[in-house]
């Protein structure tokens, strides 16, 4: 997909990190942004930067956990512009602790805002992008731990390899039926946001020192103004994996040689 000015772009979790980036990279492309996110406050300052750079803006708060929600964040995007060139599904949460003491409700918090907002978001936004003229591209923001599994962010983990299935299947979907719909998903590693910030314990004995490894190891990331230009250029690139750090090519290779080793007597 060629970004260009006037393109109009949706970008969920808008309101800091990641999101923040997006927003703010597309601005100086000159799209049109529909940027969404439930901290109003954030939404609000985003808005305001953009809007600074001279591109037409409009904020909408959005819980992406709830379908109602992201329908009517469909439904405000086409009453606005008529149409939408990008959709940037990225909202997302962390938590850490052992999967087996983690409070069920924890794993579905995180599980509604990380794997469940990219399904309402297909649901509000497909049927709508393949009436329109002239495609459309989607992008799901996942992770390295969407490649990867590890100790301690099982809910995390889960619903990143979550999204990534669910990009193939759609990009596969897309295909079968030619319909003028592309897909990326990007897979970075640690970025400089405060996804960390506000992990606790949650009653568990394993996330002290993982917390603290976290924060530091995010503390000293990419930036995700740096990983916003990848992104985009991943985009334009037509690239359905878009990996901004040569470290998740690595993991990623390690664990299928892992896998490939593990059964080769099978």
């Amino acid at each position: 997909m060629r970004i260009c000015k006037n393109s109009v772009a949706v970008v969920t979790g808008a309101a800091s990190g990641i999101g923040k980036g997006l927003a703010l990279a597309l601005a100086k492309h000159g799209c049109k942004l529909v940027l969404a996110d439930i901290n109003l406050a954030g939404l609000e300052q985003v808005h305001a930067e953009v809007s600074a750079q001279g591109v037409t803006a409009m904020s909408v708060e959005t819980d992406v956990a709830e379908f109602a929600a992201v329908e009517n964040l469909a439904i405000r995007a086409f009453e606005q512009f008529g149409r939408v060139d990008l959709l940037i599904n990225n909202a997302g949460v962390l938590s850490s602790g052992a999967s087996w003491e983690l409070d069920v409700q924890e794993w579905k918090r995180v599980l509604d805002i990380n794997l469940w907002s990219v399904i309402h978001a297909i649901h509000a936004f497909i049927p709508r992008l393949l009436k329109q003229t002239g495609g459309a591209h989607v992008v799901n923001i996942a992770s390295l731990a969407g490649l990867t599994s590890g100790a301690w962010v099982a809910p995390y983990t889960v619903s990143k390899h979550g999204v990534i299935a669910l990009s193939e299947c759609l990009a596969a979907e897309m295909a079968a039926t030619k319909h003028p719909i592309t897909i990326s998903v990007v897979c970075p590693a640690a970025i400089s946001t405060g996804i960390a910030r506000n992990l606790n314990d949650n009653g568990s004995v394993h996330s002290g020192e993982l917390n603290a490894h976290l924060r530091d190891l995010i503390t000293h990331a990419m930036s995700p103004e740096v990983l916003a230009e990848k992104v985009l250029a991943g985009i334009e690139a037509q690239q359905f994996w878009i990996f901004p750090q040569q470290e998740v090519r690595t993991a990623a290779e390690r664990r299928l040689h892992r896998i490939l080793a593990s059964t080769k007597h099978n």
